[in-house]
């Protein structure tokens, strides 16, 4: 009997929760047609929503430019049927709304000294409706006043300064200084920029190994918000095989005391540059000094005297002076 019993209480119960779980189904879908119903109606309704839009500003007077490169934004409030704000919702992206300064009232503000103005916001309402194409109505706009200043567009010539890193090959080196072609250009931009430009340098190469001269055409470095008469230049690499000279000078003594003769030892010493073969020949031609200013000179210290070289040729490199410094000894003068 027991058996039995619990056989029809299992059917039972299967049976039960079966209608349980459909009701469950037919509650929930009548639920979410009233919402539906529900949203489709208030959809009719008049609501007020907020809306942000970036500003852009065209048509700016003859040689003017925006000083300020920010993005402004209006936070725009709508008032119209629901669907209608749906609508603009769902359309995504937020294209700008564009201010054209040659069509629309803005004023100089008071007192600035700079080209500084500013539109009332309320102003821009009707041309906000026409920008929206929508049932909607623009009730109001925040902030209530845009500010923009302008800046006035100038040219000046600026010099063309390479930027490279240069490694010659071995036994190689740069004689005399790089050429640039163009070695001006002109550039134009906001006069807030401009001003602060006193030259412009090449885009940043590194050249190893050069063992001849060598023209390159490089392009100039970019500054934002300014234009360049050039996009590049020529810049000329003159390279030269170079080889060590080496030769003796005799020391000369300046700005020697009246009262004591001062002896040095050595009074003569070697120098050692690097020069261009086609100018090794040049050297001898060329009147070297090794000199010693007395009156800098602490002659009552032990310490050497310094020798420094005069009429250095700008056709030589890694000068190197042998001894540098020179002993020295005193001797009072006779008085006849």
């Amino acid at each position: 009997m027991n058996y039995h019993n619990g056989i029809w209480w299992k059917k039972f119960s299967e049976k039960g929760g079966s209608s349980k779980n459909r009701d469950i189904v037919t509650f929930s879908f009548f639920l979410l047609l009233s919402f539906i119903l529900w949203y489709l109606n208030s959809l009719e309704k008049d609501i007020e929503y907020e809306m942000k839009y970036p500003v852009s500003y065209v048509n700016l007077p003859e040689n003017r430019v925006l000083a300020d490169e920010s993005v402004p934004k209006l936070n725009v409030f709508l008032k119209g049927p629901g669907y209608s704000i749906l609508k603009i919702k769902l359309a995504g992206s937020r294209a700008p709304v564009e201010l054209d300064i040659s069509s629309i009232s803005y004023r100089r503000v008071p007192g600035s000294r700079t080209l500084s103005y500013y539109i009332l916001s309320s102003s821009l309402i009707p041309r906000l409706r026409n920008f929206l194409d929508s049932e909607c109505d623009v009730t109001s706009i925040k902030p209530d006043t845009l500010f923009f200043t302008l800046d006035r567009i100038i040219s000046k010539k600026v010099r063309v300064v390479p930027d490279l890193e240069i490694t010659p090959a071995r036994q190689y080196l740069v004689k005399g200084s790089l050429k640039v072609s163009p070695d001006t250009v002109t550039v134009t931009g906001p006069k807030r920029i401009v001003d602060t430009i006193h030259l412009i340098k090449t885009r940043y190469r590194k050249i190893k190994n050069i063992n001849e001269s060598e023209t390159m055409a490089i392009g100039l470095s970019a500054i934002r918000g300014i234009s360049v008469s050039s996009k590049k230049v020529h810049v000329i690499i003159p390279v030269e095989q170079f080889t060590e000279a080496e030769f003796r000078v005799p020391v000369k003594l300046l700005n020697s005391p009246d009262s004591v003769n001062v002896r040095i030892f050595p009074d003569m010493v070697t120098v050692k540059c690097m020069v261009a073969v086609s100018d090794y020949k040049k050297i001898r031609e060329v009147p070297f000094d090794a000199v010693i200013d007395l009156s800098h000179a602490a002659l009552n210290s032990p310490e050497k005297l310094q020798v420094s070289l005069r009429n250095i040729p700008p056709f030589i490199s890694s000068l190197r002076v042998s001894p540098a410094k020179v002993d020295f000894l005193l001797e009072k003068k006779r008085i006849r």
